[in-house]
């Protein structure tokens, strides 16, 4: 037989028994059951993919005014806040606040406790920033396990906000 025929007559063959008559068996499975959802094409057998954690500074909020201590509270989604324990737990960690700094969102653990970076180690979700300088300033919230290497994919939340002139005592 001449090669491109054969070439043609196999993925001819190979195309219909892979489509085949299925509509026979799939209105049978419909009408057995209707309450189950279509299976998705290809691999039906992985679980869904887990939710993102997520972080959230709920105070001080996007462009406030604040004084110079500045409470800062952060909430969370699908992750545990624990405090550290020197271990890499998926779904598991605390939160970091970095005032006027960038983190690098990379493999290396984060520095240590500095005024512009803290470690929120015990597991809590509040800290006030006390005795800021007047003027725009910025905190970003991130979720490091508990090794304090950052979570990934990148769980950050950013708020800018100022900080205004305190009246002064007479």
């Amino acid at each position: 037989m001449n090669r491109p025929i054969a070439l043609c007559l196999t993925s001819l063959i190979t195309l219909a028994v892979a489509c085949g008559d299925k509509g026979a068996a799939n209105s049978k499975t419909a009408a057995a059951d209707t309450t189950k959802a279509a299976p998705v094409a290809g691999d039906t057998t992985k679980a869904p993919p887990a939710a993102i954690p997520t972080v959230t500074i709920v105070s001080p909020t996007e462009n406030d005014s604040t004084g110079p201590d500045v409470p800062v509270v952060l909430s969370h989604a699908n992750v545990t806040i624990a405090p550290a324990d020197s271990k890499r737990a998926e779904g598991t960690g605390h939160f970091h606040l970095f005032l006027d700094a960038t983190p690098a969102m990379d493999t290396t653990p984060i520095p240590p406790t500095t005024k512009q970076i803290v470690h929120m180690g015990k597991g809590d979700s509040t800290f006030t920033f006390k005795g800021l300088k007047p003027g725009p300033h910025t905190i970003i919230a991130v979720i490091g396990y508990g090794n304090h290497v950052a979570m990934m994919p990148e769980t950050t939340d950013t708020v800018h906000f100022i900080v205004k002139c305190s009246a002064k005592k007479k």
